[in-house]
C-alpha cells in the first residue's frame, strides 16, 4: 500500500479575509510561518519528493517546507489536478456563507465545480502520488477541500452520496494517507 503525507496551505490571504480563495491567493505572514513551522516538524519523516497544486499559496508553502527539509525547490512537482473545487466568479469574492457550508452538499451552485467532479479529479490525483511515490515518500501541498476528497478517495469512495460530512483541516497541518489496493 502507498502512503503519503498531505499538508493544507498555511493561511492565505483569503483564510483571513473570509474570500474565497483564487489561484494567485498568496499566504499571509502568519501563513508563512506556519509552512516553516509545519516543515520543521515533518522533518524525519522520510520525505523525499514534494507535490503541490497549481495555486500561488500551496506553491509558497511547499516551498517553504522544501527549504526547511533541504529538498530543491526545483524538484518540486505540480499537479494540475490537485487544484482546489474551483468556484467561478464567485473566486476572490467574500464568501456569502460559513465555510463549513462550501463542503456540504447544499454548495451546489451552477458556477461551482460539481463536487462529483472534484472528487474524480482527486481519483485522477492518487494515480500520480502513486506514481512519484516509486521514488520515496511524498509530500502533497494541497487545500482543505481537495484534501478531504484525496483523503477519501484513497479509500476508495466513488460517489460523492458516500462521503462522510466534511472537516476542514487547519492550516498548515498535515496527516498521513494511506492508498488502499483498489482503491
Amino acid at each position: 500500500m502507498t502512503k503519503f503525507i498531505f499538508v493544507r496551505h498555511g493561511e492565505s490571504e483569503a483564510n483571513r479575509d473570509f474570500k474565497l480563495g483564487a489561484l494567485d491567493t498568496k499566504l499571509t505572514q502568519k501563513g508563512i510561518e506556519q509552512a516553516h513551522q509545519t516543515g520543521k516538524e515533518l522533518k524525519g519523516k522520510g520525505i523525499k519528493i514534494i507535490a503541490c497544486s497549481t495555486f500561488v499559496r500551496a506553491q509558497q508553502t511547499a516551498e517553504i517546507i522544501a527549504g526547511e527539509l533541504g529538498i530543491p525547490v526545483d524538484k518540486i512537482k505540480v499537479i494540475y489536478d490537485l487544484a482546489e473545487r474551483r468556484m467561478g466568479k464567485y473566486e476572490g469574492k467574500t464568501k456569502e456563507h460559513p465555510t463549513e457550508w462550501y463542503y456540504s452538499p447544499e454548495a451546489e451552485n451552477p458556477e461551482f465545480e460539481p463536487r462529483a467532479d472534484l472528487l474524480k479529479r482527486m481519483h485522477k490525483t492518487l494515480n500520480e502520488i502513486e506514481e512519484l511515490s516509486k521514488g520515496g515518500m511524498v509530500l502533497v501541498v494541497g487545500h482543505a477541500l481537495s484534501g478531504l476528497y484525496l483523503e477519501e478517495a484513497s479509500k476508495g469512495i466513488m460517489r460523492v452520496e458516500n462521503l462522510p460530512p466534511g472537516s476542514m483541516m487547519a492550516n498548515a497541518s498535515f496527516m498521513e494517507i494511506e492508498i488502499k489496493n483498489g482503491k
